[in-house]
């Protein structure tokens, strides 16, 4: 395994920059249904604590997008 760093252009997730010189980030996906969403929110809330930096959400379905619209 090499520790040499690609090149990579920057981008933003909100206040965020990924690539570049910048640092690492800890990326991290939540693991439940989606619309079950005080368990989304509280695997959040257990990935924050953990040190993520950004977390992904599932969105398969229209389902999904009504519950995450509340």
């Amino acid at each position: 395994m090499s520790d040499i760093k690609r090149s990579s252009r920057k981008i933003r997730i909100g206040s965020l920059v990924i690539g570049g010189d910048s640092p690492v980030a800890v990326q991290s996906m939540a693991a439940t249904q989606t619309q079950d969403l005080e368990e989304t929110a509280r695997q959040i809330e257990i990935l924050e604590r953990a040190g993520a930096d950004v977390i992904r959400i599932a969105v398969d379905n229209e389902a999904d997008v009504v519950a995450l619209e509340t």
